[in-house]
């Protein structure tokens, strides 16, 4: 009967010494759109840069640690220039991530590190008529920090993307010329 008490024991111990543990989640998200249009003749231009970090550190019990950190960038620039026609650039880009760590401290193995990082540019560029050029540039450049430490050991996950595009219509008077691009890239791990 005693015996049969302490292995109860020993279970119900195990069991809640594992529910303490340390989990951190964060979410990570961009998103801009930029346009210029000339109509007639002259110039005109606009640059947009968006930039964010979010950073988490937290210490749990058993000395664990841990931090992760999210950093990006997101510029976008068009710009037109002519006469007797019309021109005009048309941006839109975002960038989304997700990261998720977790220890279970004094169990090997019942570490976690996920990470998703993405991000999504399109642009379309247009010359109807008239004499000149325009031209749109979005970059996105991103990277995402995962350590963990206890005094089992520790682990890292880094990962960063990057990602540009460029379209540019130009030429002499009258016809019409358009492009348009896309690019989406994206990087996970497990």
């Amino acid at each position: 009967m005693s015996r049969g008490f302490v292995v109860s024991a020993a279970v119900l111990l195990l069991l809640s010494s594992a529910a303490v543990a340390q989990i951190q989640m964060q979410g990570f998200g961009l998103g801009q759109t930029n346009n210029v249009g000339l109509m007639g003749e002259g110039a005109v231009a606009n640059i947009n840069t968006t930039t964010a970090a979010v950073e988490q550190l937290a210490t749990g019990p058993c000395h664990t640690t841990g931090y992760q950190s999210t950093v990006g960038s997101l510029i976008q620039g068009a710009g037109a220039v002519g006469m007797c026609g019309i021109f005009g650039v048309s941006q839109g880009g975002g960038a989304l991530g997700y990261q998720m760590q977790g220890q279970i401290p004094g169990i090997p193995g019942a570490d976690m590190q996920i990470q998703d990082l993405g991000a999504c540019l399109d642009q379309d560029v247009t010359k109807i008529g008239g004499q000149g050029s325009a031209l749109g540039l979005q970059t996105f450049v991103g990277v995402q920090t995962q350590l963990q430490f206890n005094p089992w050991g520790g682990s890292a996950n880094v990962q960063g993307i990057g990602v540009s595009l460029y379209d540019a219509v130009g030429g002499g008077p009258g016809g019409l010329t358009a492009v348009g691009g896309t690019a989406n890239l994206s990087a996970g791990q497990y």
